[in-house]
């Protein structure tokens, strides 16, 4: 039983089974697609987005929609290699599915090259860019922006470099809807410092915060919450979406009950239910075009 109250609110990361992110290795996820949007159900969810590193999720949502009722299901896309990378082919197609949220690449990425985290996955080369060697967006990224801007979608910025991060933001923050994903993850991505969360919400992106992080995974220690509470005063719940990124691994807590516990950890160390419901359910719901 939750001490906040979680109706309205929506997971914008939630993983499922079956997913292959090792080279021709299974992970071992906590819930398929229909536990997860069943349990978002029951526990009062508005919605839930479907995160494959693998393949488009729009047509899957769909089906979900069809036959779990009481939560809104979304699909998107993620640019890694399995989909051609940064492909506006690909991406036409999903948005065109319905997909929410397009990620731009993930563990394919240049930054999760420098992480060690594609290699030891076995994602091959020194990982996909979405900036030239000027450290501008390459055309092919902003033809896949304007694609996400004609269907009213999400451009989240997967684990791409700082630099990435902040060229996407300035180029479409103010135009479009972002997400700086998982900005805390220890292992992926650039690692954003509290600052640089403050100045990329500044530009416009909304930052997630995800409930992995406060708990151990794949070798490292758990954030206290309280960090995630001094990142949320820096950023501005404003521009704070908090979700789970749960859903890969049974060694972790299933999508649903991870974001209750996470919610319930932020309320107990004093963050106010107001600024909770407002990262947990308002702001996901504007982004994702429930509400206005």
């Amino acid at each position: 039983m939750s001490k906040i109250k979680l109706e309205g609110a929506a997971d914008l990361h939630c993983h499922y089974g079956p997913d292959f992110i090792m080279s021709g290795q299974k992970m071992t996820p906590s819930v398929t697609a229909i536990q997860a949007a069943k349990e978002a159900a029951e526990s009062g969810f508005a919605a839930i987005v479907l995160k494959s590193h693998d393949f488009p999720t729009a047509a899957l949502a769909f089906v979900l929609n069809e036959v779990v009722p009481g939560v809104r299901t979304f699909g998107g896309i993620t640019l890694d290699h399995q989909v051609g990378g940064l492909n506006p082919w690909a991406v036409a197609h999903a948005l065109r599915l319905g997909a929410k949220i397009v990620w731009l690449p993930t563990v394919a990425s240049h930054q999760d090259y420098l992480n060690g985290l594609g290699p030891r996955l076995g994602y091959p080369g020194t990982g996909i860019r979405t900036t030239d060697d000027n450290g501008k967006l390459l055309p092919v990224v902003m033809e896949i922006l304007d694609l996400v801007a004609q269907h009213d979608a999400i451009i989240a910025t997967g684990h791409i470099t700082a630099n990435e991060n902040y060229q996407v933001a300035r180029e479409f923050a103010r135009r479009g809807r972002v997400i700086v994903t998982h900005a805390g993850e220890p292992a992926a991505g650039p690692h954003l410092t509290k600052a640089q969360c403050a100045e990329l919400a500044s530009l416009g992106a909304f930052i997630e915060l995800t409930a992995q992080e406060c708990v151990p995974h794949l070798g490292y220690p758990p954030c206290p919450v309280k960090e995630v509470a001094e990142r949320i005063d820096a950023i501005g719940p404003e521009q704070v979406v908090l979700s789970t990124d749960y859903g890969y691994s049974d060694a972790l807590p299933h999508p649903a009950q991870g974001m209750r516990d996470y919610i319930d950890g932020l309320w107990e160390i004093g963050v106010a239910e107001a600024k909770l419901k407002m990262m947990a359910a308002d702001n996901a719901a504007r982004l994702l075009g429930l509400k206005g």
